[in-house]
């Protein structure tokens, strides 16, 4: 894996195409993508935090997030995706239609992920835009969108997933009060994490083990928020329509009538938030 690769983030696209290769269709989403962007060896499969039973949970977590973003922006009038924290997200590669893609994060990130882009042969200049934007730092990841070509005047669907639990609440705020300051129409989904002692029995031993995991990597657990907390924040930073979407709620859009067991931890929800019309 080259030097720059975020950990977080290569490990989420290798649970996603863990998903494909060893769950039973159909399968939620369909992205083998993002493990040839991660640039890992033939052992991949072999390692630690990719046992298939231990992580069945958490990759069904991470594929029915990424389903709700992408249901999210294909109903809706928008032609603008953007992506906050993005990762080695692949919708961009992954999409058949004309959406603009926005993909924000880290420098050192979006610097890394530009050059396997590019070695893959997938780095187009019109899809997608990657914007490097430090989010703790206070700088406008709008702005910079804005610089990059993202109109504001029209309708755009903004995702941010796995991203908040990593951010101060202050940073959090900041991040939706300039999603919310998009063209009315506009859409936001973003996941967060409940406190750990809110998740059912049989998940809480893995959070706590990924706490500690994301502590030691550098990257600590900052913010854990209950439902009502999170639907707060939206709706402080200006959203008029907030709906909170349960891991039970993802089960019974993507995995009610599946055969396999496969079903989301309860630990992460999401919520849906739009601007007024």
């Amino acid at each position: 894996m080259a030097q720059g690769a975020d950990s977080t983030a290569v490990r989420t696209a290798l649970w996603r195409g863990l998903h494909v290769l060893l769950d039973e269709p159909p399968h939620v989403v369909d992205d083998l993508v993002g493990v040839q962007i991660a640039d890992v060896d033939d052992a991949w499969r072999t390692r630690p935090d990719m046992n298939p039973e231990r992580t069945r949970t958490n990759r069904a977590s991470i594929v029915a997030r990424s389903r709700a973003a992408e249901d999210a922006l294909g109903d809706s009038d928008s032609r603008q995706y953007v992506l906050l924290g993005a990762g080695l997200d692949t919708f961009a590669q992954r999409q058949d239609g004309d959406v603009q893609v926005f993909e924000i994060d880290e420098p050192a990130t979006q610097e890394w992920k530009r050059q396997r882009l590019d070695e893959l042969g997938y780095l187009d200049s019109a899809r997608p835009i990657l914007v490097p934007v430090d989010f703790e730092a206070g700088q406008s990841w709008l702005a910079e969108a804005k610089s990059a070509g993202l109109d504001p005047t029209a309708p755009t669907v903004v995702a941010m997933l796995g991203v908040t639990m990593y951010l101060t609440r202050d940073a959090i705020s900041a991040t939706l009060r300039e999603a919310a300051s998009l063209a009315p129409g506009s859409v936001t989904v973003f996941s967060y994490s409940r406190p750990i002692e809110m998740a059912p029995p049989e998940v809480r031993t893995i959070l706590e083990v990924a706490s500690q995991g994301a502590a030691a990597s550098g990257h600590p657990w900052l913010s854990l928020l209950r439902p009502d907390e999170a639907a707060a924040l939206a709706r402080d930073a200006g959203f008029s329509d907030v709906s909170v979407i349960t891991s039970d709620d993802l089960h019974d859009r993507y995995f009610a009538d599946r055969t396999d067991g496969l079903s989301p931890a309860g630990g992460e929800d999401l919520v849906i938030a739009e601007v007024s019309r």
